[in-house]
């Protein structure tokens, strides 16, 4: 990793108001508090205008998720914003990110322009508890505020120009050793259009500073809104970013752990199998159908436990994909018998539908069209991506010159 250890004199640093702020009372659950397990320690005690690591200076808060707090900050030896992620304490996805940094800073390939890196890691003691800080380029909304922008679904002609960069993206990582393990719509960030709304946010807060909530020594910082109209945010030139690589695992070729949010979910993970980069092919195929039609492909809803999600959810993969290899179930040995009868069957409820009737019917509920070359193209692309064992699925590889993800970028390259 790019490890800054070079200090120099610091320079352009701000003075922030301490006071003109609202106060949240403290009976008042806020932010990160919202989470069951939030304690005073649990993340480091960032505050707005002081200087961290003798070179960032934290400008305002970006937001915040279950293992990190995030802020924009001013790099006084370099004079740029930075993002600054500071990672919460004792928690597993911190050492797995920083693992997967590294691995990716070591890559040898060369496309590595739609993945974030890491620019600067770092580590701060506080009460004797290590806390982590991960430094990146700034980047934009995630798609997923995207679609919700959007309520709930992106035409076809916007999802096309992210196919080729995850496609892309997930060609690097594997090169790196790497598997993301949890590809989805709110890990994808887009690059900056306006880069002079940092500015603004940064203007905003000397003017009106953050609402925070003190109790004791700790403070916590509210989210600072987006500056401007979501057209500064992402233009044409906006570039899809793969990011958050908390569950990404790292330097082996297989693992056991479950993985996945769950519609996404790799067979070989709901089988206790085994698995490996192929995780990240299937998952990548159940999320270019979720972002084209608005709608899982495996759907978990109806379910009484998870359980029961779980056998309906093996049940739809047989209905679409068909019987699994008896080798399958064998390999899996008694998990199998929570899924499949003795003769291969599902146990759940399996529907008569298939993918080309899915398709239609999916094609014709979001009122968007495709030839019937382009819908052949498509379930090509479905087939490669979705399949039992991981032996038979594609590879990211395979991907970079399959039909449809050409021409994806060919219709996008042509502004259709």
């Amino acid at each position: 990793m790019n490890i800054l250890n070079e200090r120099q004199p610091q320079h352009n640093a701000r003075v922030f108001p301490s006071t003109g702020f609202k106060t949240i009372p403290e009976s008042e659950i806020f932010e990160e508090e919202n989470w069951p397990w939030y304690t005073p320690q649990s993340f480091y005690p960032v505050h707005i205008g002081e200087i961290l690591h003798s070179q960032y200076q934290v400008l305002y808060k970006l937001g915040y998720g279950t293992t990190a707090t995030v802020w924009l900050c001013q790099d006084l030896r370099r004079n740029k914003y930075v993002c600054m992620k500071a990672m919460v304490c004792d928690y597993s996805s911190v050492q797995r990110e920083i693992e997967a940094y590294e691995a990716l800073s070591t890559s040898a390939c060369n496309e590595k322009q739609f993945v974030r890196q890491a620019l600067d890691h770092f580590v701060l003691i506080q009460n004797e508890l290590s806390y982590h800080f991960l430094i990146h380029e700034p980047l934009g909304v995630n798609l997923q505020y995207i679609i919700s922008m959007a309520r709930g679904r992106l035409p076809i002609s916007a999802i096309r120009p992210i196919i080729v960069p995850m496609v892309v993206a997930l060609h690097y990582i594997h090169d790196a050793q790497v598997i993301h393990a949890d590809l989805q719509a709110r890990n994808i960030l887009f690059s900056i259009g306006d880069s002079t709304v940092l500015k603004d946010g940064e203007e905003a807060e000397l003017k009106q500073p953050s609402s925070r909530k003190i109790f004791g020594d700790t403070v916590i910082f509210e989210t600072r809104d987006l500056p401007g109209p979501i057209e500064r945010w992402v233009q044409k030139r906006s570039q899809p970013i793969l990011c958050d690589f908390g569950e990404a695992r790292t330097g082996k070729d297989q693992y056991t752990e479950i993985i996945q949010p769950p519609t996404y979910r790799a067979p070989e993970v709901f089988l206790h199998l085994p698995w490996g980069k192929a995780v990240d092919v299937w998952n990548f195929g159940c999320m270019v159908w979720h972002l084209i039609f608005g709608e899982q492909l495996f759907s978990r809803e109806d379910a009484l436990d998870e359980d029961t999600a779980d056998v309906n959810q093996l049940a739809q993969m047989y209905a679409l994909l068909g019987p699994p290899p008896p080798k399958l179930l064998i390999d899996s040995g008694p998990r199998a018998s929570e899924f499949f009868n003795e003769n291969g069957s599902a146990k759940g409820a399996v529907s008569s539908e298939t993918l080309d009737s899915l398709l239609e019917s999916s094609l014709e509920r979001v009122k968007e069209t495709m030839t019937a070359e382009e819908s052949g193209a498509f379930l090509n692309f479905i087939r490669k991506t979705l399949t039992w064992t991981a032996e038979e699925r594609a590879s990211v590889s395979d991907l970079v010159n399959d039909a449809w993800v050409l021409s994806s970028f060919s219709k996008f390259r042509s502004g259709t």
